[in-house]
């Protein structure tokens, strides 16, 4: 049945442009091969059967006047779950040279916004599945419960609730609702504090949370443009896909506990590091773009999947020398912003602007892109090894795609006790393969550091 998008999910359908796809990609690295046919019929039965957008594509009515139209077409499984052969030898840089490749095409517009590539033929006999699929259609946590549905299994103990249950269907004004429910949150949030300010405690976080939202008011209102930097220029279609080592959770953890850091602390604090060899050591201060998510894990997802995710925009302490310090550094940045609306505060632009024109939305994103030299993402991953039709996942990662002119996306996933980051970047502002090389080696020598 057709249906109208929400505010968010057509925003997320404006930012489409031929230099920045606005398509999220996501693996799942197989041990041996994977059926195509069952393959095929887990999708149908899964998530064609139980998922409306994936069998629907985005229409616009006249002047793309927002929001978008999502209208019936039967998707072609043919077509949308195809196998790739990988050339020889079939190692990681065949498989991140498709991927890349992926990153430059747009998804067909007369046919639902997603794909599915088995890719055969990686490392001897494995193989792997790329997912493809349009921002305006899922976020990072909607992807992560699709990798879970297509699991042989129930999902393992202790996987959240929004990857592990069947969907629920949504009631109309998402948008709203959720708003609704974050501005409620954030009132019940403030009485606490206020109904504390009579410790000592209770006071200074009351002034703490004051004048971290003085300054994230003032920053969304006039947004400072991070320094040169030679990760800025014009995108171009090409892009490169690469990945990082694997780290476990634990010694990331470890990492973190002398600064009350956090897993996203510490490996923000690798990024800022991995920047800073890449840029050079008298690189100034930069600022991220960070997705936030905004929805309840402890509840079932919608059927229509979609966005809820927030912006904010943390300073990453590139300026650093000392990898202790900026751990801290990443960690007080954090915690002040967790005092703040910022998340809230953007959602609800974008959101709002996804009912308008496509530029206007172009506009506001870009605002908040010029801020900012890199966007990192990070979801939490499945808890447990997942097996596909009787394969099994020895490890997964995605990459965030880019909005507005930025050149460089990390995205962070934990799966089943360990980590690694996933990296798309524009090649030609990177300096090319060779560039995007050399700060995926940096990205790793961050990360190594952490386990000595």
């Amino acid at each position: 049945m057709d249906r109208w998008a929400s505010g968010i999910d057509t925003a997320w359908l404006q930012l489409e442009q031929p230099t920045n796809r606005m398509v999220v990609h996501g693996i799942l690295f197989c041990e041996g091969p994977v059926d195509l046919d069952a393959l095929r019929e887990r999708v149908q039965d899964r998530w064609v059967a139980a998922y409306p957008g994936l069998r629907q594509r985005p229409t616009w009515t006249v002047g793309q006047l927002g929001p978008a139209r999502w209208v019936d077409a039967a998707p072609d499984l043919d077509e949308h779950v195809r196998t790739v052969a990988l050339p020889a030898p079939g190692d990681d840089a065949a498989l991140a040279r498709h991927v890349g490749a992926a990153m430059s095409e747009p998804l067909p517009a007369d046919r639902p916004w997603w794909s599915l590539h088995l890719v055969t033929g990686y490392r001897g006999d494995g193989s792997a599945l790329l997912v493809n699929i349009h921002h305006g259609l899922a976020d990072g946590v909607a992807l992560n419960h699709l990798f879970h549905v297509l699991a042989d299994e129930p999902a393992a103990e202790g996987t959240p609730t929004a990857y592990a249950e069947a969907p629920r269907r949504p009631r109309r004004a998402h948008d709203w609702r959720l708003l609704h429910r974050e501005a409620r949150q954030r009132v019940a949030d403030l009485r606490g504090k206020v109904r504390a300010a009579g410790t000592s405690e209770g006071a200074a976080e009351l002034r703490a949370t004051g004048r971290a939202v003085r300054t994230s008011t003032a920053m969304l209102t006039r947004p400072p443009q991070d320094p040169p930097s030679a990760l800025q220029g014009r995108p171009g279609p090409a892009k490169s896909a690469r990945w990082t080592s694997m780290v476990p959770l634990e010694t990331v953890k470890a990492a973190g506990k002398p600064a009350g850091g956090s897993v996203n602390d510490v490996l923000c604090a690798a990024i800022a590091g991995a920047l800073r060899e890449f840029l050079g050591e008298n690189t100034p201060r930069l600022r991220a773009v960070m997705p936030i998510n905004m929805r309840p894990l402890d509840r079932p997802i919608s059927d229509e999947l979609g966005n809820e995710v927030g912006l904010v925009l943390p300073p990453l302490p590139t300026d650093e020398p000392d990898p202790g310090r900026r751990v801290e550094r990443v960690h007080a940045a954090m915690a002040t912003i967790k005092r703040t609306d910022q998340a809230l505060a953007t959602f609800a632009g974008i959101a709002g602007s996804g009912h308008g024109r496509p530029e206007w939305t172009r506009a506001l994103v870009a605002r908040y892109a010029t801020t900012s030299s890199v966007i990192i993402s990070n979801v939490p991953g499945p808890v447990a090894p997942l097996t596909i039709a009787g394969t099994r996942v020895r490890d997964a990662l995605f990459w965030v795609p880019c909005s507005g002119d930025l050149a460089l996306g990390v995205s962070i996933l934990s799966y089943a006790g360990r980590v690694r980051l996933g990296v798309r970047a524009d090649t030609a502002i990177l300096g090319g393969e060779a560039g995007v090389d050399r700060f995926v080696a940096a990205l790793d020598a961050q990360l190594a550091s952490l386990c000595e």
